[in-house]
């Protein structure tokens, strides 16, 4: 099933004649979507067969009727050089989607040769400068002031949030921004009493990198208490499990490499008490 944006639903307020008042039509809110779905990508670009790989992922990602798709980060091989047009032949490529999604990872700056100075300067300038997605249909996305890659939006109530945490290492020089973006995302799911929180960013939360974060995380989301989705990439292995046994909520999913046409699909029921359904699928 394909997910349309609702229309609006207008209520016509009939008032007696003596009142005096004239007819007044209101638009209601839309209702919730009662499922939708979601396709998750990353470490794409590494070579010749890998593009071709994520080309196909890509048309068969259109072809699925998602809400959108997200990227977790590391978008060409690690080591190679870095520059402005690479950059923007891979938005290009991204734009190709229907709706996507992108935080980065280590490889388009941390890991450039030429040395990561002004490389995350660039990829800001490049992907988000604007306060929406990629695409050729991009949803509107609010963006943390100093650190315009750590997105969040809304779909049916579930509350998503990027931040920008390369791997390997984890951490980085936006570790500050990514806390209070973390805190900001249960934050808000919490004052809209969300049925679900996705976070997206790109280290392997559970190889000792990110410490502070992964604490961060597994605190707010018991607090939470109900599903949250941890998603990245960087280790290119496809994993779904939960490594935080004292946070049964909290849910590790990571996505897979371009070495294969393979990809992930997630349909979101809120109204489910999981709400995330995980399937793997080949283009």
């Amino acid at each position: 099933m394909v997910m349309q944006r609702a229309r609006a639903v207008f209520v016509v307020l009939a008032l007696l004649p003596m009142s005096g008042v004239t007819t007044v039509a209101r638009a209601a809110p839309p209702p919730p979507p009662a499922m939708f779905r979601i396709g998750l990508v990353g470490d794409s670009g590494y070579n010749a067969q890998g593009q071709a790989n994520f080309i196909r992922v890509r048309q068969h990602a259109n072809a699925s009727g998602l809400a959108f798709v997200v990227h977790d980060g590391d978008i060409w091989l690690g080591g190679t050089s870095c520059n402005d047009d690479r950059l923007r032949r891979v938005k290009d490529d991204f734009n190709g989607f229907k709706t996507l999604v992108y935080t980065p990872g280590d490889n388009e700056w941390l890991d450039c040769p030429q040395g990561p100075n002004g490389r995350l300067e660039a990829i800001r300038r490049v992907f988000f400068s604007e306060p929406k997605s990629l695409g050729t249909e991009p949803i509107p996305q609010r963006r943390q002031a100093e650190v315009p890659e750590n997105a969040r939006w809304e779909w049916g109530g579930v509350v998503f949030a990027t931040l920008n945490v390369p791997g390997p290492g984890g951490g980085g020089p936006t570790l500050w921004a990514d806390l209070a973006w973390l805190d900001k995302t249960f934050d808000r799911a919490e004052e809209i009493k969300a049925p679900a929180v996705m976070i997206i960013w790109q280290d392997d939360p559970v190889d000792g990198s990110s410490g502070e974060l992964v604490s961060r995380l597994r605190k707010r989301a018991r607090a939470f208490g109900r599903p949250v989705l941890l998603v990245h990439g960087d280790t290119h292995r496809y994993r779904l499990d939960n490594p935080w046994k004292d946070t049964p909520n909290l849910t590790r999913l990571e996505t897979f490499p371009t070495f294969t046409p393979e990809w992930v699909k997630v349909i979101v029921k809120p109204a489910s008490p999981d709400v995330f359904t995980i399937a793997r699928l080949r283009a």
